[in-house]
């Protein structure tokens, strides 16, 4: 395998996910087994001292029942039956005379004189030493103790049964060290395999997308939530896209569309300005007809420009603690000389306070528009209402008239941009006020619906989270 190929394996997720799982649970293993062996190491140890404490009260109870004498024939006895380079024993005074011993030749020079200090210091009730055994690779075990009047009993054995038997069990866990590294592995891989499966879904899924398939999406499994949700927020993130694409699209073409009109009425004024000869006022007209065309293609693209900052999240509305009240009369006194123009009646029916978090200038545009609206579209002699409270933590503001009303087939599409309906109802403007209404309520987290009857009128409300 080339140094390339190696390179790439080592630089995947799953590599590194497994080799992670499998450190981790070597490790682990690896502490466990540390941690058995050295507290069978204790108890082991622990047992053998246990032994020869055991042998120390044998030869006290002797000792008490037989005098020297008794200890002298049972140590001698020992000697016959023991190993005198497994096992030794003899019997000491205070001051370092030995009463008698087993044959100690193989184990050389055996300290005595340290530990007997210790004994008649008062310091410890026995010695315990450790020492390599004889002739051997193995330790030894050393006990002196006193067992009466001035008589001290002194053992010595190797600890080959012990170290064996503890080698046997070192050679297990090595073992089973390395069945766990291999088992670890195996393990890690699986676990790493199996969390980047989705992931591998939503990688092939952008891939697919990238190529133009627009209407794919991750199929979302209910396995690791991690992976639900990260399904989840990508096929949101698409729905937005496409959503967004498909705006695109058709603002496209409905800038094409309206924005040519306005544009071939300002060439056609130009050019019919180049073909007479005109007089000063004359020209003055052709301009101020000029700059009024200007104007609106201007409010059409702030228009757009604004509609679009709200939908995509670029422009985050001001929050800040407004009272609606004032601001819906402020609208209503804006717009009462336009209402009795036509005598149409504003009737407004609003609490005294009403306190609501948003963007104060979104929420000017979404009352004048709204208001205008309901205005323009209802004759004279007609009533336009405006009503505001509050229902389970929301904020409702409705504008109510009685015009000419919007059939079903339109009500469907009226917030999309440039919708205009039925052009014999059309009452002029470009179709974007109930595009920036909708935009705008949505930015602040709300949502505006709209109930409407033929030659009856309509009913717009607007809905906050208080």
């Amino acid at each position: 395998m080339s140094l390339k190929k190696t390179g790439n394996i080592t630089n995947t997720l799953l590599f590194r996910l497994t080799v992670l799982y499998a450190g981790i649970f070597t490790l682990s293993t690896l502490l466990i087994l540390i941690l058995f062996y050295f507290k069978l190491h204790t108890v082991t140890m622990k047992d053998l001292d246990e032994e020869f404490l055991g042998e120390v009260d044998r030869y006290s109870t002797i000792m008490s029942e037989k005098g020297r004498e008794g200890v002298k024939n049972e140590i001698a006895g020992q000697a016959e039956r023991e190993d005198p380079e497994e096992e030794f024993s003899r019997l000491l005074t205070f001051q370092g005379e030995v009463l008698i011993s087993t044959d100690i030749s193989s184990w050389g020079a055996v300290e005595k004189s340290e530990s007997l200090e210790t004994l008649r210091s008062g310091d410890a009730p026995y010695v315990f030493q450790s020492r390599d055994a004889p002739d051997t690779d193995y330790r030894a075990r050393v006990i002196t103790a006193p067992i009466g009047p001035d008589v001290v009993v002194q053992i010595g054995e190797t600890l080959e049964e012990a170290e064996d038997y503890l080698q046997v069990f070192l050679n297990w866990f090595l073992f089973l060290f390395f069945i766990m590294i291999v088992l670890s592995s195996l393990t890690g891989w699986f676990m790493a395999r199996r969390a980047l499966l989705d992931m591998e879904d939503v990688t092939e899924t952008a891939l697919e997308i990238s190529k133009g398939d627009y209407d794919r999406r991750v199929q979302v499994k209910d396995r690791f939530n991690e992976i639900k949700r990260l399904g989840s927020t990508f096929n949101t993130m698409l729905d937005r896209i496409q959503s967004l694409l498909k705006s695109t699209r058709e603002v496209n073409a409905n800038i094409a569309h309206d924005l040519r009109s306005p544009l071939t009425r300002i060439r056609g004024i130009a050019e019919m300005s180049l073909m007479y000869d005109k007089s000063v006022e004359e020209y003055k007209g052709v301009a101020a007809s000029t700059i009024e065309e200007c104007d609106r293609l201007i409010e059409i693209v702030n228009t757009m420009l604004e509609i679009t900052e709200a939908e995509s999240g670029v422009s985050e509305p001001r929050i800040e603690v407004l009272d609606v009240t004032p601001l819906i009369r402020e609208a209503c006194d804006l717009f009462q000389p336009i209402a009795s123009e036509k005598k149409i009646e504003i009737v407004e029916s609003l609490p005294a306070e009403l306190t609501f978090h948003g963007d104060r200038k979104k929420l000017q545009r979404i009352i004048s528009n709204l208001l205008d609206n309901a205005i323009k579209y209802t004759p004279e002699g007609g009533a336009v209402s405006i009503t505001a409270g509050t229902e389970s933590n929301r904020i409702n503001i409705a504008f109510e008239d009685t015009g000419i009303g919007i059939p079903d087939s339109d009500l469907p599409h009226i917030f999309e941009r440039f919708y205009q309906g039925d052009k014999s109802r059309s009452l002029g403007g470009v179709g974007l006020g109930l595009s920036l209404v909708k935009a705008f309520t949505e930015a602040m987290k709300g949502t505006v619906s709209v109930f409407s009857t033929v030659h009856k009128g309509s009913r717009f409300v607007v809905t906050f989270p208080q």
